[in-house]
């Protein structure tokens, strides 16, 4: 196992195979998404990881932060403790060969590789279209349940009646869809208002440069809903907006946002209905929805996704203490984070 740089890890990637035994290759494991996704937060380090063994290649990229010395400080100088985490969305590594021998081998060193640089702690988020999984060396556990859509064939047949009375309206509604360019920044402020409007937490309101670094990825790609009769460049007639990941064989849903005035017209439902056609028409498989924002059984979000396919499977993710006394250490410097969620194992920031 050894670092790589963004430009090798890079390279890596695009040699990688786009499927591999039924599995695909995500957008959110390429090393500039994970670029990218750093740029939420200054304390966020991409770091790349290589390993070789016989002809075959395993990547994996993530973050590491340096974790403060106590709860009641910002500084990190000098921190003895890192801990590794994935960026937003998923992570868990890509290789040539779904091999369960080399990918147990790929994760052992990983975690010595991790170990070598400090890290004491490790939460992943796999990727349920990935399966990357498998051969993990830490424990993994089913987070919630998460829905994606087969593209080939007539997907549309298998909607669900309530999706298809909304799909009805938004059409006697006159809406249309565009796939705009150098959108990111007019996104991104979109993005921010609806989280505003929503009450999220801050952990979801990313500045502008994240926004700009995600729309550099390959494949990344601003979708928008709006009225047939208006600007589909200017946000203000914006109804709904997708930030969509894409690679060849796997379309993406990782960000979007709506209006009131969206809702009343069912343009969310619209436009995820023309982004499946467009995956269709692009060749892509498999449209990722993601699951809802809880893992609430009844969560409204996933009970939208699951109005366009019964396709569902666990999202799955990963923790393992890595240096058990340094993160004992951790939780006597940090006591009230550790006592306000002894459920995460990253207790001290979120992840």
């Amino acid at each position: 196992m050894r670092t790589l740089s963004l430009c090798e890890a890079t390279a890596w990637f695009d040699a990688l195979p786009a499927t591999r035994a039924g599995q695909h290759k995500p957008a959110t494991l390429h090393p500039a998404y994970v670029h990218a996704d750093a740029q939420r937060d200054p304390a966020l380090r991409p770091v790349f990881a290589g390993f070789e063994r016989h002809g075959e290649r395993w990547l994996h990229g993530l973050h590491t932060t340096a974790i403060p010395h106590t709860s009641n400080t910002s500084d990190t100088s000098g921190t003895p403790w890192r801990d590794a985490s994935a960026p937003y969305g998923y992570a868990g590594g890509w290789a040539s060969t779904d091999d369960v021998d080399f990918l147990s081998a790929a994760w052992q060193a990983h975690t010595a590789w991790l170990q070598a640089q400090g890290v004491v702690v490790e939460y992943l988020r796999f990727h349920p279209m990935a399966a990357n999984h498998r051969g993990y060396s830490g424990y993994v556990t089913p987070n919630r349940r998460v829905v994606w859509l087969d593209t080939q064939g007539d997907f549309a047949a298998q909607y669900a009646p309530r999706l298809r009375t909304a799909l009805h309206k938004a059409e006697r509604s006159g809406l249309a869809v565009t796939a705009l360019a150098g959108a990111a920044l007019s996104f991104a402020t979109y993005h921010r208002a609806a989280m505003q409007a929503m009450g999220t937490s801050a952990f979801y309101v990313w500045p502008d440069v994240c926004f700009e670094a995600l729309a550099a990825v390959p494949g990344a790609q601003v979708v928008v809903c709006h009225a047939e009769n208006t600007n589909p460049a200017d946000p203000t007639q914006w109804l709904a907006a997708a930030l969509m990941l894409n690679q060849p064989t796997l379309a993406e849903y990782h960000l979007a946002a709506t209006v009131p005035a969206g809702r009343a017209m069912a343009a969310s439902s619209y436009l995820l209905h023309r982004i499946a056609q467009q995956a269709q028409a692009a060749g892509q498989h498999t449209l990722y929805l993601g699951g809802g924002s809880s893992a609430a059984v009844d969560n409204s979000l996933l009970f939208f996704k699951s109005a366009f396919s019964s396709l569902q499977t666990d999202y799955l993710t990963g923790t393992q203490v890595l240096n058990a006394e340094a993160y004992r250490a951790v939780q006597v410097a940090h006591p009230e984070a550790w006592a306000a969620h002894p459920e995460r194992l990253i207790f001290h920031r979120l992840v």
